[in-house]
């Protein structure tokens, strides 16, 4: 008797479910670590940007390591252990608040485990994409990865539904369920087909060996330079405007709390959602390196109009306008790296491409958090988008990122 053929199309299924679990519990830490640095600790602006920068940095410098990982054990497996592993953070800090225990240092040591196990959580998450595409969607990278992006996306915007009264009902109770969550997002993985590796991959080799020829791979890759610079000094300069200027904003020129912070968060995270929803819905983008270079442009508008102290609801407009564009540039940046990663390399060309376009997000926190200290939080938004404009140049001048366009 013949056993049935695996249905590949519930693989998919259960993929999308674990990404959102994963997602909601990262969109309430968005919400709940800076809320309590800023409000409850009531840090100044440059403890807060380098708070956030302790958020990003170890998730940014271990996901070399992760990518090497990746492409050499079972996938599955190894996504779910992981996943079993970050619902203890937020588990412990929840018994340390309710029981009123609560300081800086608690905060970046919980931090620093979190953005450590994502660090190899990312590329593991972004590898198994590919095997899932490729049986489930006629090997449509770019559909795969617009869909994932909606699911990360809005899955963040509803963590941040979640976490926005946490005024009123206290952190603790919202860790617990930021930690039930990725217990959900690790049985959903535990559902998923075995996946497992390159049979050349899983051969012992040095990790720093594994890491160089990742990295050099995404380097040498004509189409995935040229983004990848882009997207270092725009992190640099918008990324840390983004994860250190709204929370200060919020609290000093509009006098808000968790509420505000998690709705400006929910606009721009569910305008990512929202245009990569809609562009797995089209026909691919052909001209990839245009699209991304249009919609980079938006922030520095954004930014430009924040100066002006419109009302709160314009703040939260002008982040979803941003979000959306956002959406398009990080879609295709990521395809163009799909597209052009092999099976043997793609954790490890993720997870390079992943410090090349978020390392500039610790540099920006730090600087930005210095410069809104130094000048206030209303000037300090100009800055990034004057700066903008000479990338944007420099980009379209001295890099074909202009004319790359989508493999036929």
């Amino acid at each position: 008797m013949t056993t049935p053929a695996r249905d590949h199309t519930a693989d998919h299924r259960w993929y999308m479910a674990g990404l959102w679990g994963y997602f909601l519990a990262a969109g309430i830490q968005g919400v709940l670590y800076p809320w309590i640095i800023a409000f409850v600790l009531h840090e100044s602006s440059e403890r807060v940007g380098i708070a956030q920068m302790f958020s990003m940095l170890p998730m940014l410098l271990l996901g070399l390591f992760g990518g090497a990982m990746a492409d050499r054990v079972e996938l599955r497996r190894h996504l779910m252990r992981l996943q079993s592993v970050a619902m203890l953070p937020p588990l412990i800090l929840a018994g340390l608040m309710y029981n009123g225990i609560v300081s800086y240092n608690i905060m970046i040591l919980y931090v620093l485990t979190l953005s450590t196990i994502g660090g190899y959580v990312m590329p593991a998450r972004d590898s198994m994409l590919s095997r899932v595409a490729s049986t489930s969607l006629d090997g449509n990278i770019q559909r795969a990865v617009a869909l994932a992006m909606s699911g990360q996306f809005l899955g963040q915007v509803g963590g941040y539904l979640l976490g926005s009264p946490a005024e009123y009902i206290g952190a603790w109770p919202l860790l617990i369920l930021q930690s039930a969550l990725l217990g959900f997002a690790a049985f959903t993985t535990s559902r998923l087909a075995a996946s497992p590796p390159e049979p050349r991959a899983s051969q012992r080799r040095s990790p720093l060996r594994d890491v160089k020829e990742g990295l050099l791979a995404v380097w040498h890759d004509e189409r995935i330079r040229p983004v990848l610079l882009l997207m270092f000094f725009s992190g640099i300069l918008f990324m840390g405007v983004f994860m250190v200027l709204f929370p200060i904003l919020i609290r000093d020129v509009y006098h808000g709390s968790s509420r505000e912070i998690g709705f400006v968060f929910m606009s721009f995270f569910g305008g990512i959602g929202i245009s990569s929803l809609a562009l797995s819905r089209f026909r691919p983008i052909r001209r990839q390196g245009r699209a991304i270079m249009l919609a980079m442009c938006t922030g520095s508008v954004v930014m430009v109009l924040v100066h002006f102290n419109p009302p709160i609801w314009g703040v939260f407009l002008l982040a979803h306008g941003w979000g959306l564009a956002a959406g398009i540039s990080m879609s295709q940046s990521r395809a163009i790296v799909q597209e052009s990663a092999t099976d043997a390399l793609r954790a490890r060309m993720l997870a390079g491409f992943n410090l090349g376009t978020m390392g500039g997000g610790p540099i920006g926190s730090l600087l930005v958090g210095i410069l809104i200290g130094r000048i206030g939080p209303l000037n300090a938004v100009l800055i990034p988008s004057g700066l903008m404009l000479f990338l944007w140049a420099a980009i379209f001048f001295f890099t074909p990122l202009w004319k790359i366009e989508a493999p036929r």
